[in-house]
């Protein structure tokens, strides 16, 4: 009886120490989830976008960006219209404006009334000026007809005041290039040249005129002579250096005060230094045809 009791004792201590052990692993799990209820959950995890940004990038604060500029465009003779841009050189605010610049148009930047020449200095500004000159050119090519002109040619083989065209003339040409320079259709510059393409030649008219006197010599057969010595040619020349109607040498030419070569002086001026040459020597000059005269 008494090791039933023994036993009977030892079932209930060790149903107290489970019942004990059972509470005790109870109450730190109770005191745990009261706990984490009572804490905030943690983050979620970020989720990464298709450009590789996450959630946490689009929290991170930005700079802010510049105001833009407020230029004036002038593009030709347009009016002026206002852009707003942040772009640093003429060039580029004109592209992003629309503005097509061609290779031979001047782009200016004006600041304060005032062309900004110095390149450093070029960088757009606020309140700035662009001012695009559209240059173009023109060219146009004329001929002009040259006046042939007269040469008049004395002869005393005509009556006096009597005129005779020996040669009709002939007009030249002239090609004349004017190149003209715009800006904005306003005229800068005009350049023009000429070019003769063919030249004129002159018309040849014989006039009369009396034949200048030389007292003591008109009377004389001076065709006579001038065939004899000549055969009446007022152009010939003899291999041993006698020119014209009466076969002058220079020298002798000279010496009755001729100019140049007889053989290219009109036939009455050769006449009247034959004339002027008798009265100083006679017959002499022109010792086989002199009989003539």
């Amino acid at each position: 009886m008494f090791r039933h009791q023994v036993r009977r004792g030892l079932v209930v201590v060790a149903t107290t120490v489970t019942a004990t052990a059972t509470a005790l692993a109870l109450a730190p799990a109770s005191a745990a989830d009261s706990a984490e209820d009572s804490t905030t959950a943690p983050p979620a995890p970020a989720v990464e976008s298709r450009d590789g940004s996450t959630d946490a990038d689009a929290l991170v604060s930005t700079p802010a960006a510049k105001p833009a500029k407020r230029v004036r465009l002038r593009v030709g003779t347009r009016d002026v219209r206002i852009v707003h841009t942040n772009r640093v050189w003429a060039t580029r605010v004109l592209r992003e404006a629309g503005v097509q610049v061609r290779d031979a148009d001047l782009v200016r930047v004006h600041r304060n009334g005032t062309v900004v020449r110095e390149r450093d200095k070029r960088r757009v500004r606020d309140g700035d000026t662009i001012r695009v000159v559209r240059v173009s050119t023109r060219t146009r090519v004329r001929q002009h007809r040259i006046a042939p002109g007269t040469v008049r040619v004395k002869t005393a083989q005509l009556r006096p005041g009597v005129r005779k065209v020996a040669r009709p003339g002939r007009p030249g040409v002239r090609r004349v290039k004017v190149t003209v320079k715009m800006h904005n259709a306003t005229v800068v510059q005009k350049k023009r040249t000429g070019k003769v393409v063919r030249r004129p030649k002159p018309r040849r008219v014989l006039v009369g005129t009396a034949a200048r006197s030389v007292p003591g010599a008109d009377r004389l057969n001076w065709r006579a002579l001038a065939h004899c010595e000549s055969s009446g040619n007022p152009r010939a020349v003899n291999p041993a250096g006698y020119h014209g109607l009466y076969q002058f040498d220079l020298s002798t030419w000279r010496s009755v005060g001729g100019r140049g070569v007889p053989s290219r002086v009109a036939p009455a001026e050769q006449t009247y230094r034959a004339k002027l040459l008798y009265k100083q020597r006679g017959r002499q000059p022109w010792p086989h045809c002199g009989r003539y005269l």
